[in-house]
């Protein structure tokens, strides 16, 4: 790599690693010239010291970085790269998290960083700031690949466990290696599929070695093990960032695997990746490639063919031709020129010789493939001549201008309801009409289903509530809720979804779902986005649960059943089997519940596939609700549906054993803290402290207020309680006088 990009680098991989830690970020260059990159996480946790450690160039590359994931950072060198950049060019660096800013100077002599702690810090989240030396000056040129990267925050993203098939047996005994003296059952269970009683299984012939301690041929037998005891991951679940990064581009994507062969070993690796492509129009031909929503840094260009004038050559990266040219052929044409953005996501993608670019000829075929589809398409997106523009080609064409609109250019989340009305004006000067809400949810629904993703940085309101049983939460379902949502460890073993929120009073204060280990979901009548992503969420688990769904005899709880089963436009059907309780038409009337008529429509009552036509007549005239069953009939009947799958949930043994050591290990401890509080004397010792300081306390409140207004102005996102807590920690920093004698 050139000096000069390495200012470009160094943005780069801070804005990953704040990406990482909390999802978005902000950056840019502050009044003095300093590259500042600021996440809105929980902050670094450890000592100075250890803050120090991370920004090392000698740091050691963690064993958790070996563990191959589809995410951004996979190489762990990102903080190490700004270290060095800062090292080579004599500059500045500072560190602010969890209350405090500290000046760091890389050590030449070691690899070792120095740690000053400056001052206090009131800020959220961690902000680094860079300034490099004269010799590599950091100017908005700088931030190219950073904002590259953020563009790419979109989407979907992987939410589960590194799977054994990622491995080769070269790579897992590399893995083994690196981690050291940890147990080998602890390795197992980061694996998907390898957790609880199999890890304990898989790892019994090893009890009490160590991961360092596996020969080859031994790794190589426990990661055939965890396979067979493991799913292959399919490619779509890895997720995808989706059309809106790039919302005027033609867009297409594909997903596959490829080998990666072991070079010592038998068991070769099978990778998953998706591959996605943006492209627009342009002034010459350009291609930018990312791994892992990050810009690689290898130089990879694209140009016309000399002999073949409606074709692309790509070259670099390994890529070549099935004849051996150095550069792979991509259909486009002649005439226009177009721009293509390119982004893989996958678990691991091999490096060239020479160890530093990635080996993008593995899947080559794909990026042929991907990259004639998106030109394709960007070619279909040029306005026609003469056609009958529609209130649909209106919504589709506004929607990119309305999300810039309604988001502040990217820097806010929107609602629906929000982006309808950045879209009406639109509308209304296009058609003269007047929009119908209904109708644009609809009509976004069938765009995102399309395009396989939803808007970016849309959230929808909340519909219905999940209640966990043990821990009595009831989480609101909605987008913003959904993304935060982790399921409490071990907690429950069943899910019921239920159409009618009124029935979770009822069953709550029977204590129906602790009994059956039994969460309740509803999202009042048809499943929500959030409800359905929700089940599959808890399906891609490693905790094993089984789903219920209980619903009106009528037509319309049919439909509610088969579509929460099988999807919708706006979600594909769940990777989980639901469990149909009813209540069925049969069953209701066998029961004697009350029947009601069914209101008269010009259209037929919408009733499910699975119904049997007599029974779909009958719908089309008769219903039953739930409710027509009193209280102690509907606990009975619905214990009744319950019996044949009852069964409390007991955790593995490795699990309760944990558990109890934790238990152990807090009890005593906070019984050890209670006598050595009581024998210090604590609060004996507290009060005459704040005797002692009464004297600054009472000038410190003089001054309480202005000091407080002044804060406020300077940093107008915090709270006030901020800055009084500033002036306390300085207060109980002092030192108790004692007593002369």
């Amino acid at each position: 790599m050139a000096q000069d990009s390495i200012p470009e680098l160094a943005a780069k991989e801070l804005v990953d690693n704040a990406l990482d830690a909390s999802g978005e970020c902000k950056f840019g260059l502050d009044d003095q010239g300093r590259l500042y990159v600021q996440d809105f996480g929980n902050g670094l946790d450890g000592t100075d010291a250890d803050i120090g450690d991370l920004f090392s160039v000698k740091r050691p590359l963690s064993s958790s970085k070996l563990l191959r994931l589809p995410t951004r950072g996979a190489l762990g060198n990102g903080l190490r790269v700004v270290a060095g950049a800062v090292l080579a060019s004599d500059g500045e660096l500072i560190v602010k998290t969890r209350g405090r800013a500290l000046r760091l100077r890389p050590r030449d002599s070691d690899g070792g960083t120095d740690v000053e702690h400056i001052e206090p810090w009131n800020g959220t989240g961690t902000r680094v700031e860079v300034l490099l030396g004269d010799s590599l000056p950091i100017n908005n040129g700088a931030l190219k690949w950073a904002k590259r990267a953020m563009r790419l925050t979109g989407g979907k993203t992987y939410k589960g466990k590194p799977s054994p098939y990622w491995y080769d047996a070269d790579s897992f005994y590399e893995l083994t290696q690196a981690a050291g003296t940890r147990a080998v059952r602890k390795l197992v269970e980061a694996f998907a599929g390898c957790s609880g009683a199999k890890a304990s299984r898989m790892a019994a012939q090893f009890s009490g070695s160590s991961c360092e301690s596996l020969t080859r041929d031994e790794a190589e037998s426990l990661l055939d093990e965890m396979r067979d005891n493991s799913h292959e991951v399919q490619p779509k679940h890895l997720g995808a960032v989706g059309p809106m990064a790039f919302p005027d581009a033609g867009y297409a994507r594909d997903v596959g695997t490829f080998e990666a062969e072991a070079a010592r070993g038998c068991t070769d690796g099978t990778i998953p990746y998706v591959l996605e492509a943006w492209a627009t129009n342009a002034d010459e031909p350009r291609i930018e490639f990312n791994v892992n929503r990050t810009p690689i840094t290898a130089e990879i260009g694209m140009s016309r063919c000399m002999k073949h004038k409606g074709d692309y050559g790509v070259m670099g990266c390994g890529l070549s031709s099935e004849h051996g040219h150095t550069a792979l052929p991509i259909k486009v044409g002649r005439g226009r020129e177009f721009s293509i953005v390119m982004n893989v996501i996958t678990p691991y993608m091999p490096i060239t010789t020479d160890g530093k670019a990635p080996d993008l000829s593995v899947i080559q075929d794909s990026i042929q493939g991907v990259a004639e589809k998106a030109i394709h398409r960007a070619k279909r997106r040029q306005p026609g001549n003469g056609r009958e523009v529609s209130q649909i080609a209106v919504i589709r064409e506004a929607i990119p201008a309305a999300i810039d609109k309604a988001s502040g250019q990217g820097q806010y989340r929107y609602s629906l309801r929000q982006l309808f009305y950045a879209v009406r004006p639109e509308v209304l000067s296009a058609l003269g009409i007047e929009p119908n809400y209904g109708y644009f949810g609809k009509v976004v629904t069938d765009h995102e289903a399309e395009t396989g993703g939803d808007l970016p940085g849309m959230y929808r309101d909340d519909r219905g509530t999940l209640y966990h049983p043990h821990t009595s939460e009831q989480i609101p379902l909605g987008t913003r809720s959904v993304e935060a949502y982790k399921r409490p460890e071990w907690t429950f073993n069943k899910v019921v979804y239920c159409e009618k929120e009124g029935f979770f009073p009822i069953l709550i204060d029977a204590h129906w779902p602790e009994r059956h280990d039994c969460a309740l979901l509803t999202s009042k009548g048809f499943a929500s986005r959030a409800a359905r992503d929700v089940l599959d969420l808890l399906g891609d688990g490693n905790e094993p649960v089984k789903f219920f769904c209980i619903h009106d005899a009528d037509g319309p709880g049919t439909v509610i059943y088969q579509s929460l089963q099988e999807g919708t436009k706006a979600r594909p059907g769940r990777r989980v089997e639901i469990i149909n309780l009813g209540l069925d038409p049969a069953e209701a009337l066998e029961m004697g519940l009350p029947v009601e008529p069914v209101e008269k429509k010009a259209r037929a009552v919408p009733v499910a596939d699975y119904i049997e036509p007599k029974w779909r007549e009958w719908l089309q005239e008769h219903r039953v609700e739930l409710n027509a069953m009193d209280t102690p009939t509907f606990l009975a009947w619905l214990d009744a549906k319950m019996e044949p799958y009852a069964g409390k949930l007991i955790p593995p043994q490795t699990v309760l054993a944990e558990r109890l050591a934790v238990d152990v290990r807090g009890l005593i401890r906070q019984r050890l803290v209670d006598e050595a509080i009581r024998a210090a004397r604590v609060d004996e010792q507290t009060e005459a402290t704040i005797a002692s300081l009464q004297r600054q306390i009472e000038r410190v409140e003089t001054r309480l207020l202005r000091a407080v207004e002044k804060d406020l102005a300077a940093e107008p996102v915090h709270h006030w309680s901020a800055s009084v807590n500033d002036l306390a920690r300085t207060l109980a920093a002092i030192r108790r006088r004692k007593p002369n004698g």
